[in-house]
């Protein structure tokens, strides 16, 4: 028996350690290969489920975006209703100015007749005392149109305030609506099949 073992030759134990060998090695390739195999689809389902969460906010986002078109619409309209009624506001504001300026003149006017009636002495104290109505009477209306003219800018300032405001929050939405389109459209990137491959079925589908 000890002779047979000695007569293999040496070149047979060669090969038989270097098949051992390149077995070893091939087993803990194909263990390497299907544990990276597992980590892939791993992160194939990750993927997934990031991207359906991404489908959902972006869901949520394009209906607060809806919802903020809605309420700049309505903003736009109560500005619009608002711009109508200051126009017509001023429109009377001009037309109280150009009344109020017939009044100076007619005030100048009065004042006149005012020291006209001063130098008639039959004449003076009933004279100065319905011209001094007629003052009064003035200054209250110039009164009363500066505090309309201050009213109406109030409101044009507050229409203009609400304005801006609601443009600035529709201009946040849309940028994260783009934000999340992003997202969405680099993970089915991410998670797109390689040519060739099992295609998965996306979500959704």
């Amino acid at each position: 028996m000890p002779e047979r073992v000695s007569a293999i030759p040496a070149w047979a134990w060669i090969v038989g350690a270097v098949l051992a060998i390149v077995i070893i090695f091939t087993g803990y390739r194909v263990v390497q290969t299907q544990h990276r195999l597992q980590t892939v689809q791993s992160e194939l389902v990750s993927a997934k489920d990031e991207a359906a969460q991404a489908n959902a906010r972006l869901a949520e986002f394009e209906k607060r975006a809806d919802s903020l078109k809605s309420e700049l619409d309505k903003a736009n309209a109560q500005r619009n209703e608002l711009q109508a009624k200051l126009d017509q506001a001023t429109t009377e504001m001009e037309s109280a100015k150009s009344e109020l300026e017939d009044k100076q003149s007619r005030l100048e006017t009065v004042q006149s007749e005012l020291e006209s009636a001063n130098q008639a002495a039959d004449q003076s104290k009933t004279g100065a005392a319905q011209l001094q109505k007629q003052v009064t009477s003035l200054n209250s209306e110039l009164e009363k149109a500066n505090a309309q003219r201050k009213e109406l800018q109030t409101k044009l300032d507050q229409a203009s305030s609400d304005t801006e405001r609601l443009k600035s929050e529709l201009e946040q939405a849309n940028a994260e609506r783009k934000e999340l389109q992003t997202e969405l459209n680099r993970a089915k990137s991410e998670v797109q099949p390689a040519p060739g491959g099992n295609a998965q079925s996306e979500p959704g589908q």
